[in-house]
């Protein structure tokens, strides 16, 4: 079993003997790769739909039986107990959504880790985040394909953060790799998208050019 680049990148950020919950897991891929590693100490996998939650059922039988897993059918946190992990991972996933899913869990994840890979609106996650007193610790990048992802490692500090509009897009950590320069020429494309819209329909274009004036500065 291969993990994913993405998987590879939050394999590595979950501290050696946790309690993983593991929501939207699908395959289950993560949590079955750190418990055969012995790098957690257990997990809870949940999805809000039946099938995938089966199908990671069948890999742990499959791959790594007798591991000590338990199954939740849950939208989120919701059908989770409080305490039952020290670090959520919530993957694959739109931004809005994982923005939803935090909300909704209140206190359950604020007690935990995060490790959160949005699929887009990364944007929203990061507002929703630093507006709600959740500290973003740091950003990590992986690449499959062409596609550049970004993988938040999150706390509840209790404290908002300040932010521009192009921490929005960029975030504050932005290590000088090529996995974040290859997410950066994506952030270019996209604002310049964004910009020709503006323009045309006579609004404000200030955030969005120096945006991209940012972009260009940090270089590919």
């Amino acid at each position: 079993m291969e993990l994913s680049e993405r998987l590879k990148v939050i394999k590595s950020l979950v501290p050696n003997g946790a309690r993983l919950l593991d929501i939207g897991s699908d395959h289950a891929f993560l949590p079955i790769a750190l418990l055969k590693d012995g790098a957690i100490s257990e997990a809870v996998v949940t999805d809000i739909n039946k099938g995938p939650l089966e199908r990671g059922r069948e890999n742990f039988a499959r791959l790594f039986p007798g591991a000590k897993v338990s199954f939740v059918l849950s939208d989120g946190f919701d059908k989770v107990e409080q305490g039952a992990a020290d670090v959520a991972s919530i993957c694959g996933m739109g931004g809005l959504l994982i923005s939803d899913i935090l909300r909704r869990a209140g206190q359950k994840a604020k007690e935990m880790l995060l490790l959160l890979q949005p699929m887009s609106h990364q944007n929203e996650l990061r507002r929703y985040l630093w507006s709600n007193g959740f500290c973003i610790e740091d950003e990590l990048f992986a690449v499959e394909g062409d596609k550049a992802y970004v993988i938040f490692k999150v706390r509840f500090c209790g404290t908002q953060t300040e932010f521009s509009y192009s921490d929005l897009y960029l975030g504050k950590h932005r290590p000088q790799t090529a996995e974040f320069k290859l997410y950066l020429k994506k952030q270019l494309v996209a604002a310049e998208k964004r910009l020709l819209g503006l323009r045309h329909r006579g609004d404000d274009t200030s955030q969005e050019c120096a945006l991209i004036d940012e972009i260009k500065k940090i270089g590919f």
